[in-house]
């Protein structure tokens, strides 16, 4: 294998477009692994994939493939630990991973292995299994509901620091998003930016106006934000409707002004309980554009089961439809925390 011309090798590395096969490729020798060393530094841009918070270990979904896989490159926790470890995906590649009994968290890189150390978390984080985070080149911010704490990463701080103009707030969801921190309070529709290296709060974007929601979801878009809403009505539509609102605004504007959403154009959102973004569907083959696709969690027909349904609404025609794929005809064993999407990454930063 190793005797082809490292040439060849490198052409052929280049031509591969999923980041499983430049992993494959890369683990067959020191050779490959080499000739591969360019793609696996500037891989093409992936779609999305599904952290899924299955027992024993944590299985991710590749739509594109089709295919599940187990762990990836996690490195493997104490023995008996994977049973209390909870993994939260956040969009940029990270996990955070927590250990529920002891409430030791870290940072964990499923695709290239890599593994950053925490403080532990405050006690009260046990008490609950909400919690929204997300993590910036600068550091960690993380809640459970109220209240926000912060954690630097370079240098690494000992202990988790709470933002004290933060104190009041119900946070339902976090992203980072170029610079900044989108705090969101789910009952009240509010949004919070936060600036990630001085962790002052930069702008307060009020709810649009709108019945308050059953849920709802923000989403970061560029200099947009997104709230996708459900109305306390939405039961009596089934499955054929799922966001009954919508709504955009410039967060950088001066005066931001909420406006209905009709269009997104060649994107798709992405959104779950912990985050919302949107990548650009040119050049995706599976992902249709002016589209927000979801992930449903489902009592299976054993009550410690469950099932996952990665749903597309489509904005224009109003109407949602269950993405086929494997996962629509499987039963997981069911563990505390959420489905999530994930974008595959071999970046670290």
């Amino acid at each position: 294998m190793a005797a082809i011309a490292p040439d060849l090798l490198t052409i052929v590395s280049g031509g591969l477009t999923e980041l499983a096969d430049i992993a494959r490729f890369r683990s067959v020798c020191t050779t490959w692994r080499d000739a591969g060393e360019e793609a696996a530094a500037t891989p093409p841009l992936q779609p999305p994939w599904l952290v899924l918070p299955s027992s024993p270990s944590p299985l991710f979904f590749c739509p594109r493939e089709d295919r599940l896989y187990p762990n990836l490159r996690l490195p493997v926790p104490a023995e008996g630990s994977h049973l209390r470890r909870r993994l939260y995906a956040s969009p940029h590649g990270w996990t955070l991973a927590i250990d529920r009994t002891g409430l030791a968290a870290s940072l964990l890189h499923p695709f290239t292995g890599a593994a950053r150390p925490l403080p532990s978390l405050p006690a009260y984080f046990a008490e609950t299994d909400d919690l929204s985070w997300d993590v910036s080149p600068h550091g960690v911010m993380v809640s459970c509901g109220e209240g926000v704490l912060v954690c630097a990463l370079d240098p690494l701080a000992e202990s988790w620091a709470p933002i004290p103009t933060m104190a009041d707030r119900n946070v339902s969801s976090i992203n980072y998003a170029a610079g900044d921190f989108f705090v969101f309070e789910e009952d009240v529709c509010r949004t919070t930016i936060v600036d990630s290296i001085t962790m002052s709060v930069t702008a307060v974007i009020q709810a649009p106006h709108v019945e308050l929601p059953t849920e709802a979801r923000m989403v970061v878009a560029g200099d947009e934000l997104f709230i996708l809403a459900k109305s306390k009505w939405m039961y009596i539509f089934g499955d054929d409707v799922d966001f009954s609102k919508a709504f955009c605004v410039n967060h950088r504007s001066p005066n931001p002004a909420w406006q209905n959403l009709t269009s997104i154009g060649e994107r798709a959102v992405f959104v779950d309980s912990l985050h919302g973004f949107t990548v650009g569907t040119a050049g995706f083959r599976n992902l249709e554009s002016n589209t927000i696709y979801s992930v449903d969690t489902k009592e299976a027909t054993r009550s410690s089961n469950v099932k996952y349904i990665v749903k597309a609404f489509n904005l224009e025609s109003r109407t949602s439809k269950k993405l086929a794929c494997r996962l629509n005809d499987l039963e997981m064993s069911q563990r505390g925390g959420a489905a999530s999407w994930i974008i595959p990454s071999l970046a670290e930063g």
